[in-house]
């Protein structure tokens, strides 16, 4: 019986992970970077666009302004993700829009928003927004 829940355990993990879809794993991968406060890699690991818009000295006392104060993560989890082939003020061209619950230490209940774009040819951050 053991050996029935193991296997299926893997399967099932299994099945979750090979459905994650690239962009939601570079998302992820990215709000590690951010978690750990890692503001000017999280610039670096943006897309050209968002480079464009935002230098690496804005964008860091942009998160240090507003997440910082928020603390460390203590659950996050996807809601939905949703691509795009065109959104306000960008150029038209492959985007997807991923939503997270998030709960900080010191905000029990948040919406992060992060946008990719695949302009350079893989997902890249373009946007990130927090509610």
């Amino acid at each position: 019986m053991k050996k029935l829940i193991l296997i299926l355990s893997l399967f099932i993990s299994s099945f979750v992970w090979g459905n994650e879809s690239d962009g939601s794993i570079i998302a992820q991968q990215w709000l590690k970077i951010v978690d750990a406060g890692e503001y000017a890699k999280s610039w670096q690991k943006s897309d050209l666009l968002f480079k464009s818009q935002l230098s690496q000295i804005k964008w860091d006392a942009a998160l240090k302004g507003v997440r910082t104060p928020l603390g460390k993560v203590k659950s996050r989890s996807e809601l939905g993700a949703k691509e795009y082939s065109a959104l306000p003020g960008v150029p038209e061209g492959e985007y997807l829009v991923i939503q997270f619950q998030t709960e900080f230490e010191n905000k029990k209940s948040a919406t992060e928003i992060l946008t990719l774009s695949k302009s350079s040819g893989y997902w890249l951050p373009v946007g990130y927004f927090i509610k």
